[in-house]
């Protein structure tokens, strides 16, 4: 890499990647102009940065964190770079703009969330993966659920004998 522009342009990649959080890669064939506007803005609104990047360099940029990234990086391609796990909220609105266009010139080709690379047809299931925020939930969900069908069980039991003896109280059978 002879080339003083290419070298500033991996060093400049190689730090935007260990920064981030998470990314998606994109290959985009024929994108007008008015279909890139509207793809950037959509994500800008998420906090997600997005960058047309050269593959070779992304490519070796990738290589940097030890993540093999080769086969998602052809074409032409962009990389929609987030904080924390912000790649699975671009990767879902990617997908429902490539739903929503017909012919969309764009195809998700991998993504790292996580510190894990998804290339190929796992590339897909990143839109589907979820955050944190209902990761969190599914916990504590899970947790709770039984402690509260004990606390009911318990609960019911107390009922149940406070009605019986009430019953009792109020058939006579007990003039205390």
């Amino acid at each position: 890499m002879p080339n003083l522009v290419n070298q500033i342009l991996l060093a400049d990649l190689q730090r935007e990647f260990q920064q981030m959080g998470s990314c998606v890669v994109v290959e985009f064939g024929k994108l007008l102009p008015k279909q890139d506007i509207e793809i950037r803005a959509k994500l800008r609104e998420a906090g997600v940065r997005y960058r047309v990047v050269r593959s070779r360099l992304a490519e070796k940029a990738f290589e940097g964190l030890r993540l093999d990234m080769g086969k998602a990086l052809t074409g032409r391609c962009g990389v929609a770079i987030a904080q924390k796990e912000g790649a699975i909220h671009a990767a879902k609105i990617l997908r429902d703009w490539i739903k929503k266009t017909k012919d969309a010139p764009l195809e998700i080709k991998g993504g790292v969330v996580e510190g894990a690379a998804y290339v190929g047809a796992a590339s897909s299931s990143i839109a589907d993966l979820p955050d944190r925020h209902t990761v969190n939930t599914q916990i504590v969900t899970a947790i709770s659920g039984p402690a509260r069908s004990l606390a009911t069980l318990v609960s019911a039991v107390a009922g149940g004998l406070a009605r019986c003896i009430q019953a009792k109280v109020d058939k006579g059978g007990g003039a205390a």
